[in-house]
């Protein structure tokens, strides 16, 4: 998993880095914009501006200056997104430390938060006060790294061991990746806007404003969960929103979006670009997604209300959260629905999707492991059975890579677990609050906020980073380290 890399891998990683942080900058134009517009205040014009070319600048630098010959392969790309996620992050913080006047950590764990599609905050008390430029930065951000995840796993850079290329493959072009790209990668973008279009338009039926309705649409498809109040969807704002956020058909219809942006973006293209009618349940991701929301929602309406355990239970698995209830409420959740919940979340969407934890293919290949190694230490030594998923055959070394990462995923989320509990927080509450954030899902028991320990903040913008580039980019940046380590003292 660790990879041996050189000097001129580094510069091409840097290169190609510093190529998508340049072009990434003008990201920032649609809250500089939103500033003069709505805003009209010249120091968060100011503050958005300086992170802008701050980013500009370095990506420039790294773009112009450095030279190599080395071609790009998958290695480098990994190593370049580790890169641009770091120092993109950095520069888009930049606005939470100028305007909001926040440490800079906090500015930090927010971003990542928004950025890993996370959802947890430690702004929640200044969501009120907060500049209506800096409200859709946050979920701009969860709906940057949304796409980015899709395009990511699309392109098979941090999903190696689960099925991320089921649109080449169902197309017969798997051998022509790099010839297709451009196209496939641009087609995925413009359902991913027409699918936050639509969400728009149908929350705004629903009875939100249009400012409240693009800000959760985004939210939703991205599978981000960032509230625009401090009460987010349990009530009434006292500021400018004129309606309640809270109301059946909002709920259905923001679980809705986020069942779409926790589903391949595979097969939305398969559906509405090839007319695949029956492609959703043909997938086993998407009929295992639907079967383990139900069953999580009929296991939790014993405890909680129907419509409470529904919008939860999908909140988990598809990684949305959704906030009806208060953070205290689920601190007092009995343990019961926190362990489904949490089990949930591990779980996760589909692969290709926006959605975080393990990723539903994974789970359901090391459930079918676990049933062919029972199968097989029943039957003769020599037998041979066919093992397969999605009628694709499984090797042996495709199990052992799956459940490799498992393993590594588990042992994030039990140092996190740790780091929480030394801090005081009971086994739960913190095993809970780090799943949400490894998982990349967002519902907080209420460890998450402003002024807690600096040592769990950065555990869980660890956790939340880990579990976003689903560990292989970062062991590959681990790898180079070492690998140059190594070279420097021979």
């Amino acid at each position: 998993m660790f990879l041996r890399i050189g000097k001129e891998d580094l510069k091409a990683s840097l290169k190609d880095a510093g190529t998508i942080l340049f072009y990434s900058g003008i990201s920032f134009l649609i809250p500089i914009i939103l500033t003069i517009i709505l805003d009209k205040n010249t120091n968060y014009l100011l503050a958005f501006s300086v992170s802008a070319l701050g980013l500009f600048t370095i990506g420039y630098f790294l773009k112009n200056n450095i030279v190599t010959r080395k071609e790009t392969e998958i290695k480098h790309a990994m190593l370049s997104i580790v890169l641009i996620w770091l120092i993109y992050c950095f520069f888009a913080s930049m606005p939470f430390v100028l305007i909001m006047k926040i440490n800079f950590v906090s500015a930090f764990f927010e971003t990542m938060s928004a950025l890993t599609t996370t959802g947890l905050t430690v702004l929640t008390p200044m969501l009120d006060t907060m500049p209506m430029s800096l409200l859709f930065w946050r979920n701009f951000l969860g709906w940057i790294g949304g796409i980015g995840i899709v395009l990511m796993a699309f392109i098979g850079l941090m999903t190696t061991y689960s099925k991320t290329t089921k649109l080449l493959t169902a197309e017969g072009r798997g051998d022509q990746l790099k010839e297709n790209l451009r196209t496939s990668v641009s087609k995925i973008s413009l359902i991913y806007v027409a699918m936050t279009i639509i969400g728009i338009l149908l929350l705004a039926i629903a009875g939100q404003t249009f400012w409240e309705a693009t800000n959760y649409s985004m939210s939703a498809i991205s599978t981000n969960g960032m509230d625009i109040t401090s009460i987010g969807l349990t009530g009434k704002n006292n500021g400018w929103s004129p309606v309640g956020l809270n109301n059946y058909w909002t709920n259905l219809i923001l679980i809705g979006i986020m069942v779409m942006g926790a589903s391949s973006f595979a097969l939305h293209y398969l559906f509405i670009k090839k007319k695949q009618w029956g492609v959703y349940f043909k997938d086993p991701e998407f009929r295992m997604l639907i079967l383990l929301g139900l069953i999580g929602t009929l296991i939790v309406a014993t405890k909680l209300g129907l419509m409470t355990s529904f919008c939860y239970s999908f909140s988990a698995l598809t990684c949305g959260s959704l906030s009806l209830v208060t953070t205290n409420a689920i601190w007092n959740w009995d343990d019961f629905i926190k362990i489904i919940l949490i089990t949930l979340m591990i779980i996760g969407g589909s692969a290709g999707s926006t959605a975080g934890g393990i990723k539903i293919s994974r789970f359901i290949v090391f459930c079918k492991s676990v049933y062919w190694k029972i199968k097989q230490s029943v039957l003769p030594e020599k037998s041979y059975f066919k093992k397969s998923y999605n009628e694709q055959q499984i090797s042996n070394s495709q199990i052992k890579e799956i459940n490799q990462f498992i393993l590594i995923w588990i042992i994030f989320l039990f140092i996190g677990t740790l780091i929480l509990s030394m801090h005081g927080y009971d086994l739960g509450n913190a095993l809970f609050e780090v799943s949400s954030a490894q998982s990349n899902v967002g519902i907080s028991t209420g460890i998450t906020q402003l002024g807690m320990p600096i040592g769990i903040e950065i555990m869980l913008i660890i956790n939340m980073f880990v579990g976003r580039l689903e560990i292989i980019p970062i062991m590959a940046s681990i790898g180079l380290l070492l690998s140059l380590r190594k070279r420097k003292t021979q």
